[in-house]
């Protein structure tokens, strides 16, 4: 299953469970609930750190990227 989400409205804590609640902006940039993302306590901060990461990963590989189109751009004038 896929859920877009542009944001979160809410973050709890119940029976054990973070609940992430999720957002999508909708007409007249209104929020729309997109659903609840569930995480068992024991494992938020592994899930949080797994995703912090991963971005890392993510924006490293992204630079790289703008870095050799900017080169090879340059090479090419």
């Amino acid at each position: 299953m896929h859920v877009f989400a542009d944001g979160i409205s809410r973050v709890t804590f119940s029976s054990g469970n973070l609940r992430i609640q999720l957002v999508q902006r909708g007409a007249n940039n209104e929020n729309v609930e997109a659903g609840t993302l569930i995480i068992p306590a024991s494992q938020a901060n592994n899930f949080m750190n797994g995703l912090a990461n991963s971005m890392k990963e993510l924006d490293s590989k992204l630079k790289e990227a703008r870095e050799q189109q900017q080169s090879e751009s340059q090479t090419q004038k």
